[in-house]
């Protein structure tokens, strides 16, 4: 048995934060975009390493377009802070976009890994999580105490459905 050294970062950062979120009492506006700002600009700068450390092959190359998506979201959540009037509606927009992007991507990713594969149903169901949470906060109107906890909520499944799919794959034959 082989760890997954991406899923198994990003179920460290997910897992991290949600409980992080959880054990805060604070919910407010400025604790979420702290929060996705961290996860963004982690998240990125270490996705962006483990794929360029590797050989430069198709398959790693297809990692990057998230990596620069959750730098460019945590680069802009930190901008976020600087005005407190619009704090909620940007920690809402931005969660909703990395909701939807990531898990569209993600949804690619399942897709070109097969379906009935380990690696493509851990993406399937990485793709669902991200693309509930940006629907929900796209269609839902969240006060400040809900978004954060949903978001919350949404890193710490990740991070354990992120360690169990890095701690059981499998090696490539």
């Amino acid at each position: 048995m082989t760890v997954n050294l991406k899923q198994a970062f990003r179920a460290t950062v997910s897992f991290g934060l949600g409980v992080f979120v959880t054990f805060n009492q604070a919910h407010g506006p400025d604790t979420g975009l702290l929060v996705l700002g961290i996860f963004g600009i982690v998240l990125g700068v270490g996705l962006g390493a483990l794929t360029l450390t590797k050989k430069a092959d198709l398959s790693a190359l297809q990692e990057l377009p998230v990596a620069v998506l959750a730098l460019l979201v945590g680069l802009f959540a930190l901008l976020a802070l600087a005005n407190q009037e619009t704090q909620l509606p940007a920690f809402l927009a931005l969660v909703s976009a990395w909701g939807l992007i990531s898990g569209a991507f993600e949804l690619y990713q399942a897709r070109r890994s097969s379906f009935k594969s380990q690696e493509g149903k851990d993406f399937l169901i990485s793709a669902i999580f991200g693309l509930l949470l940006g629907l929900l906060f796209l269609a839902v109107q969240l006060d400040s105490v809900s978004a954060v906890g949903f978001f919350g909520a949404y890193l710490a499944m990740s991070g354990v459905h992120l360690g169990i799919a890095a701690a059981s794959s499998k090696k490539p034959k």
